[in-house]
């Protein structure tokens, strides 16, 4: 089920001051530019045009494009590892734990596309690097507890971290264009799982 995230941001703070509403309508504007033009496809005058403020009020907020889909990445970002976390916390095998964080990462990007546009862009480009590599430093954890615990039979090196982003992109990118699916998901995770020589204990 495709999840609608128009607004999501504003929607979810209606407690604050109008400053901070004019911040959140703007990147709920650049999340969905971003989505229907790409980062390149997309300006600063057509995001502000988007939230309803002149360019003049864009720049009281964001130094520049980079600047509001960075901050647009971890807005998201946010949101999904509490919602992975809380899968993860069902689990107290490495081997669960880690599946269940990859099989939500895919899951919760899948379901929503919007979402999963700027942060797949965010990888590809120069903004949110930082929402990246703390992405990898997760897996990276959930992997070498893995490997400690003798679930896993390699030797960890971050090329295998790399590789295991891919293939979740990869789903998530599938799902995004034919909608989500379970089996997609799983066939991820399988494939995921032998890259790791899983020894099912």
């Amino acid at each position: 089920m495709v999840i609608d995230t128009t607004n999501f941001f504003l929607n979810i703070n209606a407690d604050i001051s109008k400053k901070e509403k004019t911040q959140l309508r703007l990147i709920d504007a650049a999340i969905e530019l971003l989505y229907e033009k790409g980062f390149h496809g997309s300006s600063v005058k057509e995001i502000a045009e988007r939230a309803s403020v002149s360019n003049g009020t864009f720049y009281n907020y964001f130094v520049d494009k980079e600047d509001i889909y960075s901050s647009a990445s971890i807005y998201i970002s946010r949101i999904m590892i509490i919602e992975i976390n809380e899968k993860k916390k069902q689990f107290e095998r490495s081997d669960e734990v880690l599946k269940a964080g990859h099989m939500g990462f895919i899951n919760f990007l899948a379901s929503r596309p919007k979402w999963a546009a700027v942060l797949i862009q965010s990888q590809r480009g120069h903004y949110a690097l930082d929402v990246w590599s703390l992405n990898r430093r997760r897996l990276s954890a959930d992997v070498k507890r893995g490997i400690k615990d003798d679930y896993f039979s390699i030797k960890f090196d971050s090329f295998l971290i790399d590789q295991i982003m891919q293939i979740a992109l990869h789903s998530i990118g599938q799902q995004i264009i034919h909608g989500p699916s379970k089996n997609l998901t799983n066939k991820a995770s399988v494939a995921i799982m032998r890259l790791l020589k899983y020894v099912d204990a």
